[in-house]
């Protein structure tokens, strides 16, 4: 994984910061990944309390997204040894091009 270029996780909201949880200058140049004012905008007239519902599990996912592609990469090497043909409709070969078209976003390729 070294040619990732993206900053190493685990990743934790402070406040309204999102950071790496051991800032390293040795390991990356990011010390803050966002700075947000505020989080998700309800619809007008929406409901408070189900909008920081739906806030909060964004948060949850953003946090989790380095440890997602980690495990992504991993499922993505262990699925690749089944030699899977594109379009076919098994199961494993359905979910190895799902995560190799994921992991291609992710990394902006």
């Amino acid at each position: 994984m070294s040619d990732l270029k993206h900053t190493p996780g685990p990743w934790k909201f402070e406040g309204h910061f999102l950071r790496p949880v051991e800032p390293d200058p040795q390991r990356h140049a990011v010390h803050t990944i966002m700075e947000a004012e505020t989080f998700g905008w309800g619809f007008c007239g929406s409901d408070h309390a189900k909008t920081r519902v739906e806030d909060d599990a964004n948060i949850l996912l953003i946090e989790a997204c380095p440890d997602l592609l980690d495990a992504a990469l991993a499922a993505e090497a262990v699925l690749a040894k089944g030699r899977w043909v594109e379009g076919s409709t098994d199961p494993e070969a359905v979910a190895f091009y799902k995560l190799r078209a994921a992991i291609a976003k992710a990394l902006g390729a």
